[in-house]
């Protein structure tokens, strides 16, 4: 997991126990993350020597711990800290003692050899956490302090055992990592240390200091060298070492001293200065923390003197003093010896200066100054230092503070020797002014130290005998100032100074060089000045001021640098006047440079003023003045370089126009402070002095890119591009002509030199607007520039969002009455609108667009109801395109807000004509949004401005709705319930917002389909009203709670508090957690409404916070997709929106909380990602003979919606949310972009369902449209791509599947979405806009090309099924080809050579799609690429049951033999398929037998139950007894399955109806039969007699009636009765027809014979008790209900009459119910049940509640609809509409039924109508007589309301849908009579009977060419002539009535 440079598994440890205090979900999950991971070494070994009975670790063994424990034992340390107080409290006898264990066992660690660190390696980490940990832990529980030292003292010694011991590599990379992170633990831990503590550290500390301790860390990296050590190892150590010497720590024995003692004084200072006790947690410390403290702490205050009552104490600080400062001398004598500096791993410096701070320390704490110590400060502070290291001398000054502080009495001393120190020549003082930002630290040490010595001195009025006493050195070194005409001034500040002392000075300086007298001139200037701030004394400031001015006057550079560069802090604490004095002085230098000035080339000054200009926002109060001043500066050095080269036209100035241009720097960088906004507050004098800059800026061509020089001002453009962004208005709206005449007569512009340059200003211009060229020709050089200055600045302005400041140029009357001028400015404003947008639409792709753009759209809608014309104009233009360019800005409440209310303003303002005539108001505000509009009193320019702002407003909200409409209408909805003051008039505002609140725009797509289906319009008023007034009601209750808590009954008016009582906040979020464990438990007892009261409760609670409670925001997002129903997302979706809509700071919190419960939805399988719904083969699924069941189809489609919707409402709210985000919101892009990349990799478990057609897609647009909104690398980019068009693709990798149900609108959705995705992919483009790389550029190759040429590969095939999905659904919408619902899809067509090479590609995709598309495409070609592919690669396509086809074809070819290896590994196929493998086609191949068999094996009995007849034939081929086998073992397992296939092969051993003619199969059959009747016994085989008995019983009455064939009805009937009447039923027998009943009794007199030509059959009811049915209450969970109901079967028993054909139709009639309930279709089977028993023998079960159309004519009922009206009522009852609509749905099911199978003897005795009104076929096959479709007579056609009414349209709809629906599966319908081929049935006729059946599918044309043959069916079939005549032919045969 982990690797260089990126300890990935550290991180997420270190981040989870620093966040484990936020809350107790975080603490619990810390807590069981991190510690239960914690172990020590002893708890290892004993894991580990468990079976040796280990009882005690040997101290010296060391035990390898890997590096993923390290990082958890290192997180514990971080994690204990960030425990709640009570835990830690509660526990902290068990924390404690874990630490100390885990401290004491790192000697003893074998640490894992890994680089895997940033920072400090395993070791170094692992102590600095626990010492952490220790000793912030033992600062809260005083108990433990001595535990903790000890445990530290017990570590030292430890590890110096080891350091002695131990081998060189691990003492080098493990123990002395150790002893830094000691170092690091202590010096950033505050801790109240105590002398007896210091001394138990300092002993050991002493040890670790030894000299031979010493000499082994140095000598460490020799011995791992000279070891025989490998390679790896030597090249870790390497890299080991390296990594801490980059860091300046080299790890050697030098720094170990470095370290120990600055440790120790670390320890001593905190003894001295105890730390406040501060509980543990947050991010822990920054290092050296506790020592700068401490330290700090002494510098400022004396410290306590201490009762050291332990003489050992004592002598170890004496020791410490005397080891300090001995180290100092020895460091101090070799480095004098040295010829060079000391190497890094010496660490002398910062040895020497923490020597000194120790002995400083320590002189402290025993109250006694070391004599040594003091001497050694008094050398290093002077000028005969041995040293010059600033770092040294910097520690010396450091520590000389801490002496003064606490030992006064050396103060006065120390302040005249410090007085010489800082006036002595010391390079250490010296600084390059110019470039540095901050005064060199010795100087700063220098001067508090002087600055503390002189007020701890005794005396008076030192302070200012100092100050002289330093001024009188700035003197000495000021010979110009001390001249006998400069001192004689009165202004002159040092003229107080005495002479004699200057002079004195003078002479003592005379022994130095001039470098040396300017150094000292300078170092005191900045002491001077540091005395000054640090004394804080208006007069010392003021003398020191005056001062360093007159002396910046005639300073060298580098004297001036420095008086520049302290004037600037002087000037940042001096009063007004001061700072005034000190900005002109500045700019009096800046402006007198001339090109002979030496020091012109200098930036001193320029920096001082930029500094200045930087810092001060210490003074806001001066931010005008500063700015005034530097603006004049700018336009006086225009002017001036103006003038020199009107002068003299030789002359050279680019150096003048450069230093100019620097000017913009301290501009820029005051501007630049947030708070300072010139525009808020303009005055003309300063709106004229921005004016002459701009000018100046254009004249010298600042604003354009200069060709000569293009990287010396790199810094110009952005510097302008700021300035301009605080840049007021350039032109004010006067009535006068001002303005006009600054901008054509400015006195920043000298005409002369003017006229010599502009022509090329002229050219600039024309380049820009190119249309105005004849216009640009008559202006004056000052319109030009003027021009150039608007074109350029707004230009800047504009693209970093500043829109509204354009309209400003033309409020000016005189500007506007210019033509010329005016046309010029309308050119300009054009272009600088077109570049806006586009440079806002590339910050727009990064997510970048500014902040600011907001406020300015708001601008220039105030601004587009202007007064005057061509500014309103501009305004609305620039408006109007910035919203359309990017329509999500209406996302922005704010702009919403302003847009209605500015139109609610212009009503009013309108309304005004008539509410008061004679008084026009002029201004208009609303109190809401703070908008003020200022209008005309022209009432018809105010209704003009209206109507154009209301079709404007019109218009971007509806571009709006169409992509986020949540946010508009939650943002809608907030604008209508906030309450307003009543008023008479009405709101405008109000208007426009209820009307498009209520719009349902064209996310929502169902809602758009029907509103496009019907001819009404659809809205969401309910929506709205209900939402404004539940968000009102929760919101009023939350406030009334918290209203209710507060004291005071007389307060009841004040706005309730926000926050809420926290016993409240904690029960509300006890109850969300309780709510969600039952639901996860499901125990809930939560209604929808209860979930939603709850919801919006803890929304309002949100709300009302003032900060966001984060635990109730996830329960808000978790509670509702624990759910995860339709109602309870809906409900969420309207809380969150709402939370967002009023908190929008919570959007990121939100959005999170959704990715998380979304990414749970995936790996739970929820919603769209849930397979329990997946498609798969109807006859996977039992097929019963049942009537169709339409409650079965609701159930499915009503379980598969509240299955799908969930995902797809928060789809519609994430697209709505994305077009929001998109602009200017990474972060919630980021998790959009997470979300979608999650969810596109989790494709292969999306729903397969047909109605998750809809998800799947919208989900897909979604994420092209996420990543069209990216900004993104180009890896990334191709991944998010790679993955969403494999989501795409995977919708395909299954069969081609309808849309379910009968829904049109569920439908025509469907084809929209596909349609806009279809359009989405057409557009779609590798943008691939830059790369991310840890490579070189030139060891990373651009991957753009391979981009772009995979995402050609996979964009076009995907584009072509998309393209046909869309046509196979429109044609399944429009099935009749209906005009009025539209054409067809127009397909895309593709040339016959390019389909290998896209089947090629489609298979490296996902071979299942490259196997279904030939079901898409019916072209040979693919077909035949696909058989080779699947051929080639089996392996592929081992779990695509339909590829098997491919693999084996229609027959077994030799060579195709090699190619079965691995077939038995291939996915189950549907039982009849399986069937079709035993034929003799296949020659008995043994691994197609064998796969064949195991497949009829694994599938469930009650699946192959229904094929019973196709098995029994499939034993004909059976030479290898496969099938028998099969057999055999099924019917052990079913002795339902083993009577059935008894029957069954009893009724196939004759092929005659008399059983005369054997079959030749039959003694296969008989033995068959026999062994399985053999293999019974027990209850099985005494059920099998029980049955088979009673039913011989039954069928033997029909053989009886042979011989009554020829007599009359009651003869027979009565012979019926007399048989049955002998008949006794046994309990638990079944009539074979149903074996899923028991028969209970039977109806003696219920029989009666039954006429068929010459067949014996007899009519019986009987009694069956059915099996009783589970039904669960609710989708889940619930309580079992047991049903048992009795029933009168009535069944026929026909003997002499083969029922084989009849069952086999029958079958096929069911497979059809199956398919149609698997598509949704709501088409009447009733498939009946016959069971053929014996030859010429079976029971058929009767239609129950049926009437025959040959009982109604008997009963002379003239035709269809006169039955139907007796028996229903007339044709507008419901009842008969209900029957009429059940015949329909039902004729049109058995109309196709009747068309495949050729079901003939179609006559009125075959029909029958049931109690419902659906038509029921009797099966009859084989008499020809009939035409070859199906009979639809006149009398059906009229029932149906006519030809051309809705109930027929609706037939032909159905029976074409029904065609299409079966076409798929013509192949297993074929396959299944094809088995029955050889029973030599006079159905079939050969195989000419399968190829009629085959043809009869059309299986070669396309969806609407196969749409378009079935209507040519339906029309052949009515009014057929043949069949009128079968109708009369049946009336005079067998005396059936027909009409």
């Amino acid at each position: 997991m982990d690797f260089l440079e990126l300890n990935i598994h550290q991180r997420i440890l270190n981040d989870v126990a620093s966040n484990a205090g936020s809350s107790d979900d975080a603490f619990e999950h810390a807590n069981t993350l991190i510690s239960s991971k914690v172990q020590t070494r002893a708890e290892k070994h004993e894991k580990e020597e468990e079976l040796q009975e280990v009882k005690e670790v040997p101290k010296s063994q060391r035990v390898f711990m890997p590096a993923s424990r390290v990082h958890c034992n290192i997180a514990f340390g971080e994690l204990v800290v960030n425990f709640p107080r009570d835990h830690v409290a509660s526990n902290i006898d068990t924390l404690i003692p874990v630490l100390v264990d885990v401290l004491r066992d790192v000697p003893y660690i074998d640490f894992d050899r890994c680089l895997s660190w940033e920072e400090w390696a395993l070791p170094d980490q692992l102590v600095y956490s626990t010492v952490s940990a220790l000793l912030q832990m033992s600062s809260v529980h005083p108990q433990y302090t001595d535990t903790a030292t000890e445990a530290i003292v017990s570590f030292i010694a430890d590890v110096i055992t080891n350091v002695k011991d131990g081998e060189a590599l691990d003492v080098l990379t493990q123990l002395t990592p150790a002893i830094h992170g000691l170092y690091r633990a202590i010096i950033s831990t505050p801790f109240s240390w105590n002398l007896d503590q210091w001394q138990s550290l300092s002993t050991q500390f002493q040890a670790l200091c030894a000299p031979d301790m010493v000499d082994r860390l140095n000598r460490l990296p020799t011995e791992v060298l000279r070891s025989d050590t490998e390679y790896e190892t030597l090249k870790f150590t390497e890299n080991f070492i390296a990594r801490y010497v980059t860091r300046g720590r080299p790890l050697s024995g030098y720094f170990t001293i470095c370290c120990i003692i600055e440790t120790s004084w670390t320890i001593l200072a905190q003894v001295l200065a105890p730390p406040p006790v501060i509980s543990p947690g947050g991010c822990g410390f920054l290092e050296a923390a506790a020592a700068n403290k401490a330290w700090n702490s002494l510098t400022r205050q004396q410290a306590p003197k201490l009762d050291i009552g332990n003489a050992k104490i004592v002598e170890s600080l004496k020791a410490a003093t005397n080891y300090a400062m001995q180290c100092f001398t020895d460091l101090l004598v070799q480095i004098e010896d040295m010829e060079s500096e000391p190497s890094m791993d010496t660490y002398a410096w910062e040895t020497m200066s923490e020597s000194l701070k120790l002995a400083s320390v320590s002189s402290v704490v025993l109250q006694d100054l070391d004599d040594k110590l003091f001497s050694r400060l008094l050398l290093l502070l002077s000028d005969e230092s041995p040293i010059t290291e600033n770092l040294v001398q910097e520690a010396a000054l450091k520590a000389t503070t801490v002496v003064v502080q606490n030992f006064p009495d050396v103060a006065l001393q120390m302040a005249g020797h410090l007085r010489r120190f800082v006036t002595s020549p010391i390079p250490i003082f010296e600084l390059e002014f110019a470039s540095e930002s901050r005064t060199p630290p010795p100087l700063v040490a220098a001067a508090k130290c002087l600055a503390l010595c002189i007020k701890l001195a005794p005396g008076d009025d030192l302070i200012m005998s100092n100050m002289y006493s330093l001024l009188n050195y700035i003197a000495a070194t000021s010979k110009e100032i001390f001249d006998s005409t400069g001192i004689q001034q009165s202004g002159n500040p040092m003229y107080s100074l005495d002479k004699n002392s200057v002079q004195t000075v003078e002479t003592g300086l005379r022994g130095l060089s001039e470098e040396e007298k300017r150094l000292v001139g300078i170092s005191t200037i900045s002491v001077v000045t540091r005395l000054a701030l640090q004394f804080h004394m208006e007069e010392v400031t003021r003398l020191t001021i005056s001062m360093l001015l007159q002396r910046l006057r005639s300073a060298e550079p580098t004297v001036e640098a420095a008086i520049a560069y302290n004037l600037v802090d002087l000037g940042l604490s001096a009063p007004e006047n001061a700072f005034v004095d000190i900005i002109r002085v500045f700019s009096t230098i800046n402006r007198s440079a001339n090109p002979e000035d030496p020091r012109f080339s200098n930036n001193r000054v320029l920096a001082a003023q930029t500094r200045l200009a930087r810092e001060l926002h210490r003074r806001p109060e001066l931010y005008e003045i500063y700015l005034v001043e530097l603006l004049a500066l700018f336009a006086d050095k225009g002017v001036a370089i103006q003038n020199a080269k009107i002068a003299n036209h030789h002359v050279k100035t680019d150096d003048m126009i450069e230093q100019l241009a620097s000017l913009l720097l301290p501009i820029d960088a005051l501007l630049a402070h947030e708070d300072f906004i010139p525009a808020n507050n303009t005055s003309p004098a300063l709106v004229s002095l921005f004016r002459k800059m701009w000018f100046l800026c254009v004249l010298f061509h600042f604003t354009i890119d200069e060709e000569k020089d293009g990287t010396a001002m790199e810094w110009q453009k952005p510097a302008l591009a700021r300035i301009a962004a605080k840049t007021p208005a350039m032109v004010l709206e006067e009535s006068h002509d001002s303005v006009a005449s600054d901008v054509e007569y400015n006195s920043v512009i000298r005409q002369e030199y003017a006229h010599t340059v502009i022509s090329k200003h002229r050219s600039s211009l024309t380049k820009h607007i190119a249309l105005r060229a004849s216009d640009i020709k008559s202006l004056s050089s000052g319109q030009i520039v003027f021009l150039l200055a608007m074109h350029d600045m707004e230009s800047m302005r504009s693209a970093a969002g500043l829109a509204s400041s354009l309209v400003s140029y033309f409020v000016n009357d005189t500007l506007n009455k210019n033509p010329a001028l005016s046309s010029c400015m309308e050119a300009i404003a054009e272009k600088v609108i077109r570049g806006c947008i586009s440079e806002l639409h590339i910050k727009a792709a990064q997510q970048e667009l500014p902040e600011c753009l907001s406020q300015e759209l708001r601008s220039l809608l105030v601004d587009s109801t202007h007064r005057v014309e061509k500014a309103r104009d501009v305004a609305s233009k620039f408006l109007n395109r910035l919203i359309n360019s990017f329509p999500s800005l209406m996302c922005n409440p704010p702009l919403v807000f302003a847009i209605l209310e500015v139109l609610t303003l212009l009503r009013q303002s309108c309304q005004n004509e008539f509410t008061d005539e004679f008084n026009p108001v002029y201004e208009f505000e609303s109190e809401r949004t703070g908008i003020v509009l200022q209008l005309t009193d022209s009432y018809q320019v105010r209704n003009e401005i209206l109507q154009q702002l209301q079709r404007n407003a019109n218009s971007w909200f509806e571009q709006v709705l169409a992509r986020a409409p949540v946010e508009l209408q939650a943002t809608l909805q907030k604008y209508l319930a906030v309450s307003q003051t009543a008023s008479d008039a009405s709101e405008l505002g109000a208007t426009i917002a209820e009307k498009f609140g209520k719009a349902i725009g064209q996310v929502p797509r169902q809602l758009v389909s029907l509103s496009n289906l019907g001819s009404w319009k659809v809205d969401k008023a309910k929506v709205l009203t209900s939402q404004i007034a539940i968000k009102s009601y929760y919101a009023g209750e939350a406030a009334g709670l918290r209203l209710a808590r507060r004291q005071g009954a007389d307060e009841l008016e004040i706005i309730p508090p926000q926050d809420a009582p926290s016993q409240e906040i904690d029960a509300l979020k006890k109850k969300m957690s309780d709510s969600l464990n039952e639901i996860r438990g499901k125990t809930t007892h939560l209604t929808a409404q209860d979930l939603k009261r709850l919801l919006f409760r803890c929304a309002a609670t949100l709300i009302a916070l003032p900060k966001c409670d984060y635990e109730l925001l996830h329960y808000l997002v978790s509670l509702p997709f624990e759910v995860f129903t339709p109602s309870a997302i809906s409900a969420a979706i309207e809380v969150w929106t709402w939370v967002i809509a009023e908190k929008p700071t919570v959007e990121v919190g939100v959005m999170s909380e959704i990715l998380s419960a979304w990414s749970s939805t995936i790996s739970n399988e929820k919603g769209m990602f849930s397979t329990s719904l997946n498609y798969d083969d109807p006859f996977f699924h039992p097929i019963s003979y049942s009537p169709t069941d339409k409650e079965t189809i609701d159930r499915g489609t009503s379980t598969a919606r509240r299955l799908l919707s969930p995902h797809v409402l928060i789809l519609q709210m994430l697209a709505s949310r994305l077009q929001s985000a998109r602009y200017r919101r990474p972060a919630a892009m980021f998790l959009v972009q997470h979300l979608v990349l999650r969810s596109a990799r989790a494709h292969e478990s999306l729903s397969t369902h047909p109605l998750a057609r809809e998800a799947r897609f919208l989900f897909l647009i979604f994420g092209i449209e996420t990543l069209k909104s990216s900004h993104l690398d180009a890896f990334c980019e191709s991944t998010l791509r790679e993955c969403l068009y494999s989501a795409a693709y995977s919708w395909f990798s299954i069969r081609p599947q309808w849309s379910y149900g009968a829904n049109r609108v569920q439908l025509d959705a469907e084809i929209k979405i596909l349609s806009e995705f279809l359009s989405y992919l057409e557009i779609d483009m590798v943008k691939a806009k830059f790369t991310i790389s840890s490579l070189a550029p030139a060891h990373s190759a651009p991957r753009t090309a391979y981009y772009a040429s995979r995402f050609r590969d996979i964009s076009q095939p995907l584009r072509l099924l998309i393209d046909n999905e869309i046509f196979r659904l429109t044609v399944w919408a429009n099935p009749t080809n209906d005009p009025k619902k539209g054409s067809d899809h127009n397909s895309a067509t593709v040339p016959e050579s390019s389909w290998i090479g896209i089947i090629r590609t489609i298979w490296n995709i996902n071979p299942a799609i490259a196997v279904h598309i030939t079901e898409r495409f019916k072209l040979p070609l693919l077909r035949n690429e696909v058989t080779k592919l699947v051929r080639s690669s089996s392996l592929e396509v081992l779990d695509v049951p339909e590829a098997l086809v491919f693999l084996i074809g229609d027959k077994m070819d030799s060579a195709v033999r090699r190619d079965l290896k691995h077939l038995l590994l291939w996915t189950p196929v549907p039982p009849v398929i399986a069937n079709t493998f035993f034929e003799p086609r296949y020659k008995n191949d043994p691994l197609i037998l064998q796969y064949a068999h195991r497949v009829l094996e694994q599938h469930p009995v009650d699946l192959t139950f229904f094929f019973v007849p196709q098995v029994v034939q499939a034993l004909r081929y059976d030479e290898l007894g496969y099938v028998s086998r099969f057999i055999f073992e099924t019917a052990k397992l079913s002795q339902l399955f083993c009577h059935q296939i008894i029957w069954n092969m009893k009724a196939n051993c004759y092929k005659d109806d008399a059983a005369e003619i054997e079959d030749s199969i039959k003694p296969v059959l008989d033995a068959m039969t026999e062994r399985v009747v053999n293999s019974l016994s027990g209850d099985a085989r005494a059920f099998y007699d029980r049955e088979f008995g009673f039913f011989h019983e039954v069928t033997s009455i029909s053989g009886k009636l042979k011989p009554y064939i020829k007599k009359t009805k009651p003869e027979k009937k009565a012979k019926i009765d007399e048989e049955m009447a002998k008949i006794n039923v046994d309990p638990g027998v079944y009539l074979p027809s149903n074996p899923d009943g028991v028969v209970v009794d039977i109806d003696k007199k219920s029989g009666r014979p039954l006429q068929s030509h010459a067949k014996a059959m007899r009519k019986e009811k009987i009694s069956i008790e059915n099996d009783p049915d589970s039904v669960l209450d609710g989708d889940e969970g619930g309580h079992e209900v047991r049903k048992e109901y009795d029933v009168w079967q009535a069944a026929i028993f026909k003997v002499g009459d083969d029922c084989r054909q009849d069952v086999l139709a029958l079958q096929i009639i069911a497979m059809f119910k199956n398919i149609f309930e698997a598509v949704g279709l709501t088409l009447y089977l009733f498939p009946y049940r016959v069971t053929a028993t014996a030859p010429g023998c079976g029971v058929i079960d009767v239609v129950p509640n049926a009437t025959s159309r040959d009982e109604m004519g008997r009963a002379k009922v003239n035709d269809l609809l006169d039955f139907f009206v007796a028996k229903y009522g007339g044709q507008d009852t419901i009842a008969f509409q209900k029957a009429r609509l059940n015949f329909i749905q039902s004729m049109a099911a058995y109309s196709v039924a009747c068309y495949i199978l050729q079901i003939k003897d179609r006559h009125n005795g075959n029909i029958m109508i049931d109690g419902e009104g659906h038509i029921v076929h009797i099966v009859v096959l084989g008499v020809k007589f009939e035409p070859s479709s199906f009979k639809l007579n006149h009398e059906m056609v009229v029932l149906m309301g006519g030809r051309y009414s809705q109930g027929y349209h609706l037939f032909q709809l159905l029976t074409v849908k029904a065609f299409l629906a079966i076409r798929p599966h013509a192949d297993q319908l074929v396959d299944t009579v094809q088995l029955m081929l050889d029973t030599g049935l006079p159905s079939f006729k050969g195989e000419g009977t399968i190829k009629r059946l085959r043809d009869r599918f059309a299986l070669g044309l396309n969806e609407r060419q196969a749409a378009e043959y079935m209507m040519g069916t339906i029309r052949n079939a009515h009014e057929n002539v043949r069949s009128t005549a079968y109708d009369e032919f049946q009336r005079l045969q067998n005396g059936i009535p027909y009409k």
